[in-house]
């Protein structure tokens, strides 16, 4: 008896999830409809760089002339007002929604943190909650005019990344990120079955905290090892959009609160972000073009 209600109130649950997104999928179109391009940022595993990845393909993004906001949906980590500079708060506006706070260079960003009491405040919702709060948070910003869209999803397969995959109307793809060790790299062909479960188009794999470069020398040591990002693409045939070296410069760029793109331009970590950005776009493009 105690079983079969167990089993009742687990599919009660589910029921009700379902409805609310059901309920939620128009309002979030709505909060949506002038975002031209809607991309998710994927790990398998925390601790890859995935945020850093986030913040410096927007400042790329936004270098090339084009309208971005970043989703930082990672309600337990929300790292990305850190790494932007940002100590703002969001502008509550009740029935009329959230409004992003603006980085420096021209970023809409929304994040938990925006209106958390403090950063040594812990988030301790459930799992349905904060499935919950994610679709709440993308009816409700209002983005207005966006060329993209760059939505910062919690490490792992777990309810927050499925829920934002699941909840976008016309998610345009996920960009997946890993590091070269073989922890990593198993961890995060689960996060790629998971999007390819969900029917969700990969845009490419990033290999981040690839090679150290010497400062002095100029010369690579693999550190972390060597190649494991290029082999899972291939593996999975997906577009493998290219290596981002570990350097330090990127490190102290987000300590100081500035995407490394902007500060040290011309550092290796900043030419291969450009380049990941240029691969992704076109991918992007070349999507378009196949549905004209």
């Amino acid at each position: 008896m105690t079983q079969d209600m167990e089993l009742f109130e687990k599919i009660s649950m589910r029921e009700k999830v379902k409805k609310e997104l059901n309920d939620q999928h128009g309002p979030i179109r709505d909060a949506l409809q002038d975002v031209r391009y809607k991309i998710a940022i994927l790990s398998g595993k925390g601790g890859v760089g995935k945020t850093s990845a986030v913040v410096n393909i927007a400042s790329v993004l936004k270098e090339m002339g084009h309208k971005v906001g970043i989703l930082d949906a990672d309600v337990h980590g929300p790292s990305v007002p850190k790494m932007t500079g940002l100590n703002k708060r969001t502008d509550l506006q009740g029935a009329w929604g959230m409004k992003p706070v603006l980085t420096d260079d021209g970023i809409k960003v929304m994040s938990v943190s925006l209106f958390w009491p403090g950063e040594a405040t812990p988030v301790m919702w459930k799992g349905h909650y904060k499935a919950r709060v994610i679709r709440q948070l993308l009816a409700a910003v209002r983005w207005d005019d966006l060329d993209y869209l760059l939505i910062d999803l919690p490490p792992g397969t777990g309810d927050e990344p499925v829920t934002i995959m699941k909840s976008i109307p016309g998610l345009d793809g996920v960009v997946v990120v890993t590091s070269p060790q073989e922890v990593s790299v198993a961890v995060c062909s689960k996060a790629i079955s998971s999007a390819n479960e969900l029917g969700v188009k990969l845009l490419g794999l990033i290999e981040n905290m690839s090679d150290f470069i010497c400062p002095h020398c100029g010369g690579e040591i693999a550190l972390l090892g060597k190649g494991r990002g290029e082999d899972l693409a291939r593996t999975y045939k997906i577009p493998f959009l290219g290596r981002i070296p570990l350097n330090e410069m990127a490190g102290k760029a987000a300590d100081e609160g500035v995407p490394v793109v902007l500060r040290y331009p011309d550092s290796p970590v900043s030419v291969a972000f450009r380049a990941v950005t240029d691969k992704m776009l076109a991918i992007l493009k070349e999507k378009e073009e196949k549905k004209s």
